[in-house]
C-alpha cells in the first residue's frame, strides 16, 4: 500500500513541475540599455567630425525587455540626469513619446544630436530608463547609458602617410568633405575598407576633382595621387 501512495505522489510531483515549465510570465516588465551589455565601453562616443556633411545625427540605443512582450505598442521614459549632464538642450532631442514595439524582446531608442557651436568639446549626456504605468523601472547596471559627442574638427586617425601617399594625398578639411560628399557610401568609413574599396573611392573623389572643378582654401586645385 505505500508503494501505491509513494508511486502516486510521484505522479502528482511530475504533473506540478510540468505545470510549472509552461506556466507563462506574469511577473513586472523591465526596461534596459542592453547596448551596454556585451560592451567594454563605458559609453558612447560620437563626433560630427566623422560626419562633416551632416548637421544632425540620429543615434540608436538598443533597450532591452524583462518580462512578456506586451501584444501593442506601449509607450515608454526615457528621461535626462541632469547633474550628469554637460551637453546644453540645443544639442539634442529626445522623442517625446517613444514605444516599445509589440511581441519583441528588443527595440531601438532613437536619439537626435545637433551640431552646434558649442560643441567644441566633449560634452555628456546621461540617459536614464525611468518608471511609468507599463515599466517598473530597470536594472541597476543597466539603468543608464552615457553618450560623449563633440564637433572637435581633426584628420581622421585613418588618414596616415600610406593613405596620403597612395590614395588621397595630402590631409585638408575641404579634401576630407569633399571624399565624403562624392566617394560614395562606403566612404564614411575609408580607415575599415579594404584597398580595392579605397580606391575606388579615391577614384570617385578624382573624378568629381576634374567634374566639378574643386579647389582647396588657398585657391589651388584639388588633386590625389590616385590613377
Amino acid at each position: 500500500m505505500k508503494q501505491y501512495i509513494l508511486l502516486s505522489l510521484f505522479v502528482l510531483c511530475l504533473f506540478s513541475c510540468a505545470e510549472d515549465e509552461i506556466k507563462p510570465y506574469h511577473g513586472e516588465q523591465y526596461l534596459y540599455f542592453s547596448e551596454l551589455v556585451d560592451s567594454e565601453e563605458e559609453s558612447l562616443n560620437i563626433s560630427f567630425n566623422n560626419y562633416p556633411l551632416d548637421d544632425e545625427l540620429t543615434v540608436k540605443i538598443a533597450l532591452g525587455l524583462v518580462g512578456d512582450p506586451f501584444a501593442t505598442p506601449v509607450p515608454y521614459k526615457i528621461g535626462i540626469v541632469a547633474e550628469k549632464t554637460t551637453a546644453l538642450a540645443e544639442n539634442y532631442e529626445l522623442p517625446s513619446t517613444p514605444m516599445f514595439k509589440a511581441n519583441v524582446a528588443e527595440d531601438m531608442f532613437e536619439l537626435r544630436l545637433k551640431k552646434t557651436e558649442a560643441l567644441k568639446e566633449d560634452v555628456e549626456l546621461l540617459l536614464k530608463v525611468e518608471q511609468n504605468e507599463y515599466f517598473s523601472g530597470s536594472i541597476k547596471q543597466y539603468e543608464t547609458i552615457k553618450i560623449v559627442f563633440n564637433n572637435v574638427e581633426s584628420k581622421p586617425l585613418w588618414w596616415d602617410k600610406d593613405t596620403e601617399r597612395v590614395y588621397l594625398g595630402v590631409y585638408s578639411r575641404k579634401k576630407y568633405e569633399a571624399l565624403i560628399r562624392y566617394g560614395g557610401e562606403e566612404a564614411l568609413n575609408f580607415g575599415e575598407l579594404n584597398s580595392a574599396q579605397k580606391r575606388r573611392c579615391a577614384l570617385r573623389l578624382k573624378e568629381a576633382i576634374e567634374e566639378h572643378n574643386l579647389m582647396e582654401d588657398n585657391g589651388t586645385k584639388m588633386t590625389v595621387p590616385i590613377y
